[in-house]
């Protein structure tokens, strides 16, 4: 694995020394203190330093149904990133991101899937649980099903990779980013930690996946809907459903997974009309499914009220945000000015140079 140049270096270290965490976001409306003193930096810190990167997702088509054995689409979102360092400290492990400055053995819960993947990646590099420094910021939203858990493993396991000097293969970084994702998600298909490790567009299906032909050429707008999202609490939701409405269930993951299939070969040719009346019936689907919300639905109506040609939601669902499929460039802005006006919180574009192979 190639370590980062020494400007992405000096851009964390900055970062981290620099810009004090922001608790007034923190999850689970819970306000953590600062504590008083920092890491006790080792001699050899100034030499000894790892450092790793990792970006932010989409899913095109597929979710949810991904989780039952079906075919998901998905593409980087690397305009996204979290970046991470890994240096030695006196003491226990310490743990330096956006919204936690402090000991990992006594983050919030809600960093307990990193936390997991961090003590697994030393566990697999014979390396104590302490004496280590882990700091981690970047600008991927959490709860927005953008991949934001996985990222972090994913930036957190290269650094101290990187830190080891050690080669480690990328089956055994996937699974150390998706013991992360078991404990964030539950039942995690491995979609996310392929897409975070990947630089170019995928179809994975059943803990598989393999780079797709893209050939779309006009910009997909993200949108965020401030609401978060709760993944487990809707891949929980959908397994009920399974379980009591078989039928119900059935039908809309065969039709899910018959537009995954063909959404395929739209995305080769760039059949931007058939793709986005394919993304209007999946989220349809999805609906049905019961992971949608008032505020996904809002933001889906303001995108196809102003041409879109397609919407859906995107991750999890339940909040978080959506996709939506414009017909140029300049359609693509004037799509994300409707959707702030419709209440976005922020819109995000993906040029074709980002996901064309």
């Amino acid at each position: 694995m190639q370590p980062l140049r020494h400007s992405d270096a000096d851009v964390i270290t900055s970062s981290r020394r620099s810009e004090a965490p922001d608790y007034a976001r923190l999850n689970e409306g819970q306000r953590y203190k600062q504590p008083a003193e920092g890491p006790h930096y080792s001699a050899l810190a100034d030499e000894a330093r790892g450092f790793g990167r990792a970006h932010a997702k989409i899913i095109l088509f597929g979710e949810h149904a991904v989780v039952f054995g079906e075919p998901a689409i998905a593409f980087p979102m690397q305009c996204l990133t979290l970046r991470a360092t890994a240096e030695p400290c006196d003491g226990e492990l310490w743990l330096t991101a956006n919204n936690y400055d402090g000991p990992l053995a006594d983050a919030p819960t809600f960093l307990s899937p990193v936390g997991a993947t961090i003590k697994a990646c030393l566990d697999l590099l014979e390396y104590p649980q302490s004496g280590m420094h882990i700091s981690c910021r970047g600008n991927v939203p959490p709860a927005r099903g953008l991949g934001s858990s996985a990222a972090a493993s994913a930036a957190m396991v290269d650094s101290i990779i990187d830190f080891s000097g050690k080669d480690v293969d990328y089956h055994s970084r996937y699974e150390l980013v998706q013991i992360g994702e078991r404990v964030a998600h539950g039942s995690a298909s491995g979609l996310d930690a392929h897409t975070v490790l990947n630089t170019h567009p995928v179809l994975f299906q059943g803990g598989r996946s393999e780079p797709i032909t893209v050939s779309l050429g006009s910009p997909l707008v993200v949108a965020d809907t401030g609401q978060p999202g709760d993944t487990l609490s809707a891949v929980r939701g959908v397994d009920e459903l399974r379980r009591t409405h078989k039928k119900r269930f059935t039908r809309n993951v065969d039709a899910i997974r018959h537009h995954t299939v063909e959404a395929r070969i739209d995305l080769a040719l760039d059949d931007r009309a058939s793709l986005g009346e394919r993304m209007n019936a999946v989220h349809e689907h999805l609906a049905d499914l019961g992971v949608s919300s008032p505020e996904l639905e809002n933001l889906i109506s303001a995108a196809r009220n102003a041409g879109a040609l397609g919407a859906k939601l995107t991750g999890g669902g339940r909040g978080g945000c959506i996709i939506a499929l414009s017909k140029d460039e300049n359609h693509a802005i004037a799509l994300s000015d409707a959707l702030r006006a419709a209440g976005a919180r922020r819109t995000w574009l993906m040029h074709p140079s980002e996901f064309q192979r």
